[in-house]
């Protein structure tokens, strides 16, 4: 007899705060006019390995982004495309914008800005 093999679902690398911030801020990109794409892999074009970022591509500015990279990496990819203002304006709740602030009030040095 054979015993089927259950999978389980592959595990995040975030915990479940950066999860819930992670979504707030594609939500965000999405309302303020940003297109998102949010693969489960490694981003490949022209046999290149991307870490994922943002362009524009045909007058869209778009979010790439591998929901695998590490938390901080992603959080500097929505900092360069979200401004601190449209962040405080997208109606978070406080926890989430306590936990944010920290990223979109410094500059990419990681000093105050």
């Amino acid at each position: 007899m054979v015993k089927a093999v259950k999978r389980s679902a592959p595990r995040s690398p975030h915990t479940k705060k950066e999860a819930e911030a992670l979504k707030a801020l594609e939500q965000t990109a999405r309302r303020i006019g940003l297109k998102v794409s949010v693969s489960a892999g490694q981003l490949r074009f022209a046999g290149l390995k991307l870490r994922g970022g943002s362009c524009l591509l045909r007058g869209n500015q778009w979010l790439i982004l591998d929901k695998n990279q590490p938390f901080d990496e992603l959080m500097d990819i929505y900092r360069q495309a979200i401004s601190a203002r449209e962040l405080f304006a997208a109606g978070l709740s406080d926890e989430l914008l306590a936990m944010l602030s920290p990223y979109f009030l410094t500059d990419a040095a990681g000093t105050a800005a």
